[in-house]
């Protein structure tokens, strides 16, 4: 029922937007859900993310539409393998500030055929603009082993399902209505989530919207995490104490007569 609501008053201001700014460009946007609780059983979401753009469309000129969703940003510490003694070990770890904890990208078409590679890169959008990013947070004057670490930032978010990024996935439906899907990973960190939306037409950005996402630990959940942050110390007495009971349990249980 509240996504057909909300589906209700995109097509309401799409109609009113025929009408009163017809002549402008830019675009409306809102989520199935703009809060996904973590409980227990979480094991992933799916969230629509809906809108409708707004100005002249016509068939010779058709605009394109990329969404970014970008979760919390933490410092990550990555380290470099290298061979001694014929065993791989752990080395060199440099610290990435402000990385993205996720990160994904979605387009009505292939990146490079919306805008030039220049514009994606100034905003912010893809993989290669991502690296870019992070190679600059990186304390390091090698700036081809800054970029070395942070693909592999990227490659390794990637891996975890934390990085996601398509040719396509953003659906547009008629003229103006668009959709896409924002698949939400049972590993998903929480905290807040911008979802930008940006509207091109011929290579040229024409609008921008931003759009909040909260995720947020419910529960139980919420109760364990905010005494282990709150109260750290009296947390890892308490973790210590319950492994030793655990522990004396298991053993009664066991015991060989």
């Amino acid at each position: 029922m509240r996504f057909v609501a909300r589906m209700l008053v995109v097509f309401c201001g799409v109609q009113f937007l025929f009408v009163s700014v017809a002549y402008g460009d830019g675009v409306i946007t809102d989520l199935t859900a703009d809060k996904v609780p973590i409980e227990w059983n979480f094991n992933g979401a799916n969230i629509f993310l809906f809108g409708a753009i707004e100005g002249d469309i016509s068939e010779e000129n058709k605009p394109d539409v990329i969404v970014v969703v970008r979760g919390p940003s933490a410092p990550l510490v990555v380290r470099k393998k290298k061979r001694m003694a014929g065993i791989w070990v752990n080395r060199n770890p440099l610290e990435v500030k402000d990385v993205p904890l996720y990160y994904s990208v979605a387009s009505s078409h292939p990146l490079l055929d919306i805008a030039p590679a220049a514009l994606l890169n100034q905003l912010g959008i893809g993989f290669d603009a991502l690296v870019d990013q992070l190679s600059k947070r990186i304390d390091i004057e090698d700036l081809k082993g800054a970029e070395r670490y942070s693909e592999a930032v990227v490659r390794l978010m990637e891996r975890q399902g934390l990085y996601k990024s398509g040719a396509t996935g953003v659906k547009i439906v008629g003229d103006r209505l668009f959709q896409v899907n924002i698949a939400l990973d049972a590993n998903v960190p929480s905290g807040a989530f911008e979802a930008d939306v940006y509207l091109f037409r011929g290579g040229k950005l024409l609008g921008r919207r931003v759009t909040e996402l909260s995720i947020h630990k419910s529960g139980f959940e919420r109760f364990l995490y905010n005494f282990a942050f709150q109260y750290p110390l009296l947390y890892g007495v308490v973790a210590v104490m319950l492994a030793v009971i655990a522990g004396l349990m298991a053993t009664a249980l066991f015991r060989k007569d």
